[in-house]
């Protein structure tokens, strides 16, 4: 290779990377904006998710058997959100999600996903926060 194609080799990668990144979040956007905006919410309401289940498990640490049954709980709710998910948009062995959703597809399935991680994080401050909030 030459030695101006060995020098410009990262000029042009430099330009293509641009076209590589994730769309902004715009709700009256393209299908592709609309998508980011709501894998934007699915991060925040994971995020929550995350911070609460960790301030549960700090609040049990003196209690191994309660994390225990609490981290075994939360495996199995992921498990359930995921079949919830599935009962949502069935799709059938070889079946294309986007074929049979079409273009709205990964936008409602994050919608979905993030709804039910709101509702886990509701559930976990009830039943494992209520008391340190008094």
């Amino acid at each position: 290779m030459s030695r101006l194609a060995l020098l410009a080799a990262p000029l042009l990668l430099g330009l293509a990377l641009p076209s590589l990144a994730q769309p902004a979040c715009n709700a009256d956007g393209s299908q592709l904006e609309m998508n980011q905006c709501a894998f934007d919410d699915l991060g925040r309401a994971d995020a929550e998710l995350n911070a609460t289940y960790g301030q549960i498990l700090r609040s049990m640490k003196d209690q191994p058997v309660a994390v225990e049954r609490l981290k075994a709980a939360q495996r199995l709710w992921v498990q359930l959100r995921d079949a919830d998910l599935a009962a949502q948009f069935p799709l059938a062995e070889g079946q294309s999600a986007q074929v049979e959703y079409g273009s709205i597809y990964l936008l409602e399935y994050a919608t979905a996903q993030a709804e039910l991680t709101r509702q886990r994080t509701a559930y976990l401050r009830t039943h494992f926060l209520a008391d340190e909030s008094r």
